[in-house]
């Protein structure tokens, strides 16, 4: 099962799940997909299904949720033909901030480019920024752990998810790369 490598350039299964991979906010990816469980995809309004939303939209989440409601909202945009393929969260930071993982096919070879991002505009260094076919999920979390700078180096309680490795998260706990660190606070 952990040996797995997803067709990350395929079509989503129904255009539901492909307006879920599309949301960058956290909150608002719960949201619709909640939604989702009692009402059609056209009765959620258009603005909300975007990949990016407005900053009075933003408020609204914040209003909402507090600043937490806000996190991956800041997030940069995808690139054309570009895909989010995993997503650090951190569960317990005031804002909930979020690392992406990132693929998108090379233009001069078959290969795959891979890039990391947050909402801080950091500069990651990535171990394999290029790779010759998907990645299975154990080495999504090497990428993650060794990264320079490593998003998983916090003192708040992470999560992974992937709309391509539902059980990242579960994962990661097996290879110690999540701990419980930032429970306590």
């Amino acid at each position: 099962m952990n040996d797995e490598r997803p067709d990350y350039f395929a079509a989503a299964s129904s255009e539901e799940v492909s307006v879920l991979r599309g949301i960058k906010g956290n909150f608002r990816r719960q949201m619709i997909q909640t939604s989702l469980m009692a009402e059609p995809l056209a009765s959620i309004p258009e603005m909300w299904r975007a990949h990016n939303i407005p900053e009075e939209l933003k408020g609204v989440l914040t209003s909402r949720r507090g600043p937490q409601g806000r996190g991956g909202e800041d997030l940069p945009d995808l690139d054309q033909g570009e895909v989010e393929i995993a997503r650090l969260s951190l569960v317990n930071s005031v804002h909930g901030e979020v690392t992406s993982l990132r693929a998108k096919r090379d233009p001069t070879d078959s290969s795959i480019l891979l890039s990391m991002v947050d909402e801080y505009e950091t500069e990651f260094e990535l171990p394999k920024p290029k790779v010759s076919a998907p990645l299975t999920a154990a080495e999504v979390l090497v990428i993650f752990r060794d990264a320079e700078p490593t998003p998983t180096e916090t003192s708040c309680q992470i999560e992974f998810s992937s709309f391509f490795y539902p059980a990242l998260d579960s994962l990661a706990a097996e290879m110690g790369i999540k701990g419980e660190k930032g429970e306590e606070d």
